[in-house]
């Protein structure tokens, strides 16, 4: 799941969700004339060929096209961005030694990480002061460690964001099926629980499910019997979808809450999904395509990664993938660099922006340095007779 991918995942006032404009001016050419620019290095990492793959692995592209689309309009501040990029199959040994090819070998600046065990090299990277840049916020770092920067709602709020969502749909009860494979996925239980009654919800019911289970029939009826009306479903995309179904077929149509990465555009024409719909999204949703900032990055998916717009599993991970690029390039920016690029200047960078929304892709971004980088916004994303809607607006909802 995110911990809805890895959990769907485990685990700022409204009126502070005021959306603040930057555009895409972060990425520009050098001046005719000026002084070749060493390029930025980066390392990305992902665990994309594991149970969640479902749900992750099209972020690669998405960054990807990112890289490219940069590069060719001048890099960024004139630094053309040099990519590493490597997968981890969520094994926690084969990511630190990723890593630490990243930093001894290939001397990176910074990491985009959408690892599935971050913490087995936390502190190597920590003690480097070398920032975690995105590129999935679901892991426990992305709210408890002050170099690790996601540029929308980090996990600490998915308990509330799942309150809210149940509270907002009438429901005064929920449930929670999530995940067998990971511990992390246990875990979400015991803030729900805790967080519904300031809310006026209750958890009625929770299951682990597996991902490799033939059906899910008998999770379904034991929710129904339970009485419950909003389902939280915080596995991988394909789960989520193969659940919904399931119910349905069962005569059991709760409104399925799901958030991130465990949404696919497929949702908007499956049976138990085409109609009911709510789930909780950290950036802009990605049915969205008309604001400036989204006209942008679809040209460049189209363009650089064609595949990504007929994926089955295209999802809100692409808005993630180039949501933080748009955050190292605002930080790079705002670091003022000379012909060299730092991570001490792109650190000095994020903890400069105030209010950032990255051209309208992000809920607005405040980083103070020595703090923990949380941001509990997060933008609705609704289905409706079989297409997908924004019936609260795209202002973020806040916890």
């Amino acid at each position: 799941m995110r911990n809805s991918k890895f959990l769907s995942r485990v685990l700022a006032t409204a009126s502070a969700c005021a959306v603040a404009t930057v555009g895409l001016a972060v990425i520009s050419a050098a001046p005719s004339g000026a002084a070749a620019k060493a390029p930025i290095s980066i390392g990305y990492i992902c665990s994309c060929t594991s149970p969640q793959a479902s749900s992750v692995v099209i972020n690669r592209s998405a960054y990807e096209a990112y890289v490219d689309y940069t590069n060719a309009h001048g890099g960024i501040a004139g630094h053309k961005i040099k990519l590493y990029l490597a997968d981890d199959s969520a094994n926690p040994a084969t990511s630190t030694a990723d890593v630490h090819t990243f930093v001894t070998q290939d001397h990176v600046q910074a990491i985009v990480s959408l690892a599935g065990s971050p913490s087995a090299w936390q502190s190597y990277v920590d003690g480097l002061h070398i920032p975690i840049v995105g590129a999935d916020g679901s892991a426990i770092q992305f709210f408890t460690d002050p170099n690790f920067f996601f540029p929308g709602q980090t996990d600490d709020s998915l308990p509330a964001a799942v309150a809210i969502a149940a509270k907002k749909v009438g429901s005064n009860n929920f449930g929670v099926m999530y995940c067998a494979e990971a511990a992390a996925c246990q875990e979400l239980v015991a803030p729900l629980e805790a967080i519904g009654p300031k809310y006026g919800v209750k958890l009625a019911y929770n299951t682990q499910i597996s991902y490799a289970a033939p059906s899910y029939a008998s999770e379904c009826l034991a929710a129904q019997q339970a009485g419950v009306k909003a389902l939280f479903i915080g596995d991988a995309v394909t789960v989520v979808e193969s659940v919904a179904k399931d119910c349905a077929a069962q005569g059991y149509n709760p409104t399925i809450i799901a958030s991130d990465g465990a949404v696919g555009i497929q949702f908007a024409t499956t049976p138990g999904l085409s109609n009911n719909l709510l789930a909780f999204e950290p950036q802009i949703p990605f049915n969205v395509t008309n604001t400036p900032a989204t006209k942008t990055m679809v040209a460049a998916f189209k363009k650089y990664q064609p595949a990504l717009m007929s994926s089955p599993n295209y999802n809100g991970e692409v808005d993630e993938a180039w949501t933080s690029g748009l955050l190292l390039a605002a930080a790079v920016e705002a670091g003022h660099p000379g012909n060299t690029i730092t991570s001490a200047e792109i650190l000095k960078g994020l903890h400069s922006l105030h209010g950032n929304t990255l051209g309208g892709m992000s809920p607005p971004l405040t980083f103070h340095a020595g703090k923990p980088n949380l941001v509990d916004c997060w933008f609705w994303m609704t289905t409706s007779h079989g297409k997908f809607t924004e019936k609260y607006g795209l202002t973020p909802a806040c916890k």
